[in-house]
């Protein structure tokens, strides 16, 4: 399917790079903890009325170590839910929609196509060819996760680059930079945004204006630093440090000839699906009464639709108006999507069926990490220690002014997401005591999300535990040490410009 099939990138992965397995790390993170509760003793805070514990009310209470039966049990608690943990089905439902919604994307075939007319059209102009692909692999990223994939758009982009008279750096560039600086400000990503935030008990629309701002800034910055070396390459080629092997490049990437990429009706209908889908989605998850009282036309319309004679009755009393919508809202959007998208490509609704649930199965394996993580918070909470826990946060890493926490946990997380790149599993591994933490430290819940999200993206851009940058890099022979010392210094100024936004977040 379309953003998370195993193709050939899958495979030249498996031979050149093999990446931590998200569910043998997590396990054993969870058995850990479970032996911690038989070390840490129990204790508990006061709550407020939102169910927060409030900083500097805890008292250690009598401990409740978890034995086997407890370690075995919790991934099922995490899954189904109990009286104090929510369970993880609605956002393992959310990442098998979103599988089925890209599988049908990627029966039509119209995306590729459409990624490959916009590179052929604006080829003559390389400074404006970049910035349109940089933004469109970014909006992949902040929308589905692009990632694994980005071998896919490597062979897509390359002829027309080198063409050019550039070379494989940009392109790895433009594919690795650009769609990982959109997982750096995933807007509406489900597979992290949506993970976490569900994780830090707040909508995945929570300070999504915010990042969109980032978006934007993260977009510019990358775009701005690959035309100035585009620039310099195209100024004198024997400046690229891939300069040595331009002529087997060429042979290994030639251009194709007389391609047909017209596109049919039906595609042109089935990308207006695609980006009408994610225009839905960003509208119904921003909270718009949060951001303005008197902002209230969407739930104003709701009840007045409602309200009306029959028709209210037919639609549902219980509709939700865009700004309140979650991950139960999302799943219905997801599958009127992807129906409505097997209604334009004349598919029998036996067909359709096939599709999703082809779709759903191949995300099962990451659907499954939820649960699976959310069984380390169920461990904890079952064993009393997530107060003792965060205690103890409170009197270290809280006690730090708010810009010099958020900084240290940038940190923190840049240096897990080079071990577990993993954005599902990182996010249910750790969101769980981040987000309490940084409201002790005066923090939103939102911007440890940002901060989760930034440091992932960039891990993602640069370290060797990332499939992207391996699968990118081999296949454009170049050298991983060469992609570093070419870029170390590009990944150092977006730290400083992560750490500003930052600085912008908790003084907002």
């Amino acid at each position: 399917m379309f953003g998370r099939t195993k193709s050939d990138a899958g495979s030249l992965e498996g031979k050149r790079f093999k990446s931590p397995n998200a569910y043998v790390i997590i396990f054993f993170i969870m058995a850990a903890v479970a032996v911690l509760t038989w070390f840490i003793p129990g204790g508990e805070y006061k709550l407020d009325e939102a169910g927060r514990a409030i900083a500097g009310t805890y008292s250690q209470t009598e401990s409740k170590p978890q034995g086997l039966w407890d370690l075995l049990m919790a991934p099922i608690i995490g899954m189904v839910g109990s009286k104090t943990i929510s369970g993880a089905i609605t956002i393992s439902l959310t990442i098998m929609f979103f599988g089925s919604f890209l599988q049908m994307m990627d029966e039509s075939g119209s995306i590729k196509l459409f990624l490959k007319r916009i590179a052929n059209k604006n080829q003559k102009n390389y400074r404006m060819l970049i910035c349109l692909l940089v933004v469109i692999m970014g909006a992949l990223g902040t929308i589905e996760g692009a990632y694994e994939e980005g071998f896919v758009y490597l062979l897509m982009f390359m002829p027309i680059i080198l063409a050019l008279g550039l070379d494989t750096m940009v392109t790895v560039m433009i594919v690795v930079f650009g769609t990982q600086g959109g997982c750096l400000a995933s807007i509406i990503n489900p597979f992290a945004t949506g993970i976490a935030s569900g994780i830090a008990g707040i909508s995945p629309g929570t300070g999504i204006v915010f990042r969109i701002f980032i978006f934007i800034a993260i977009m510019a910055l990358i775009s701005f630093y690959i035309c100035r070396y585009a620039d310099k390459i195209k100024k004198d080629p024997s400046k690229s440090p891939q300069f040595f092997r331009r002529e087997e490049d060429l042979k290994e990437f030639p251009v194709a000839e007389e391609e047909d990429l017209t596109m049919s009706r039906e595609q042109k209908r089935i990308l207006g699906i695609f980006c009408g889908t994610f225009v839905i989605m960003i509208i119904a998850l921003v909270p718009w009464s949060a951001l303005n009282e008197s902002w209230t036309f969407f739930s104003d319309f709701a009840a007045w639709l409602t309200d009306i004679p029959i028709l209210g009755t037919i639609i549902g009393k219980d509709l939700v108006p865009f700004g309140d919508w979650y991950f139960n809202e999302l799943n219905v959007l997801l599958i009127l999507a992807t129906i409505a998208a097997g209604g334009v490509l004349h598919f029998k609704i036996n067909q359709t069926i096939d599709i999703i649930i082809k779709g759903a199965a191949g995300l099962v394996s990451t659907a499954f990490i939820v649960p699976l993580a959310r069984g380390i918070q169920v461990i904890m909470t079952n064993g009393l220690i997530t107060p003792t826990i965060l205690s103890y946060g409170e009197q270290t890493l809280s006690s730090l002014p708010p810009i010099a926490f958020v900084i240290v946990c940038l940190v923190f997380y840049f240096i897990l997401a080079s071990f577990i790149p993993s954005s599902t599993g990182l996010a249910a591994a750790t969101m769980s005591i981040m987000a309490p933490l940084a409201v002790f430290a005066g923090i939103k819940e939102e911007i440890m999300v940002d901060i989760y999200l930034m440091a992932l993206g960039m891990a993602k851009m640069i370290m060797p535990t990332s499939i992207v940058v391996m699968t990118c890099t081999s296949a454009a022979h170049i050298n991983y040490g060469q992609w570093v010392k070419s870029n170390w210094k590009f990944i150092a100024a977006m730290f400083a410009v992560c750490c500003l936004f930052l600085v912008v977040g908790v003084a907002l």
